[in-house]
């Protein structure tokens, strides 16, 4: 991933970039790997947290961090082209946020549906939506975390920026990118995977439920930041 982000960067912006690869407290080689490619390029960062402190958490890490004027995150696991990266830069006077959702979505059935219910919440909730609220391909005006203050430290965390911003008056705009299957690895919600079905971690459904109602709370309140 941060090799062909690499190569994607070079042709888009040239010479003036940075990869902030977030370690949220993994028991791999994140932490080695990066550092070796570090040692070559000092604008490939490592930050790491002491132990897993959960998705939200790490991408507001990765924000936190970035000295760029635009920031764009994703996934590692490779469910998306980076290459595809062209597609939000070339929107990105248009808006604030591009927000890229998945066209043919290529998760398990029992995945989609539990996203589903989750986009269908959101929506419930605030009595509007996002068309794929979750999907981790999107690129940030980074000065609207001047008044964007997320607190989820869960998945809340994508809804959590794109409402606040929405509702801050800042412009979204959202484009079809590309999916592709999980080749490694589960979502945070699952233990263990068999074709269509998966041992689900109701802690980690419960967690993202309770934050998104701690938000929608905040919300009613006129709470921001």
């Amino acid at each position: 991933m941060v090799t062909s982000a690499v190569k994607v960067l070079k042709r888009i912006v040239g010479d003036r970039w940075e990869i902030i690869v977030v370690d949220d407290g993994s028991t791999d080689k994140t932490a080695s790997i990066t550092n070796s490619m570090s040692k070559k390029d000092s604008r490939i960062r490592l930050v790491s947290h002491p132990c897993n402190l959960g998705f939200g958490k790490a991408v507001r890490t990765g924000i936190e961090e970035s000295v760029m004027e635009w920031i764009f995150y994703t996934d590692c696991d490779g469910q998306f082209d980076l290459e595809e990266l062209d597609l939000v830069w070339e929107r990105r006077n248009e808006a604030d946020i591009v927000s890229a959702y998945r066209h043919k979505r290529k998760d398990p059935g029992m995945r989609l549906g539990y996203s589903l219910l989750w986009n269908t919440l959101t929506l419930m909730l605030f009595l509007r939506g996002f068309k794929d609220v979750d999907s981790s391909f999107k690129l940030f005006r980074a000065s609207i975390f001047r008044y964007v203050k997320p607190l989820s430290t869960c998945g809340v965390i994508d809804f959590e920026i794109l409402t606040l911003a929405r509702d801050l008056g800042y412009r979204v705009v959202q484009i079809p990118v590309s999916h592709f299957e999980r080749r490694a690895g589960t979502v945070s919600f699952e233990t263990s995977r068999s074709g269509f079905f998966a041992f689900v971690r109701f802690g980690a459904i419960y967690e993202m439920f309770q934050q998104i109602i701690a938000f929608r709370i905040r919300s009613w309140k006129g709470i921001t930041r």
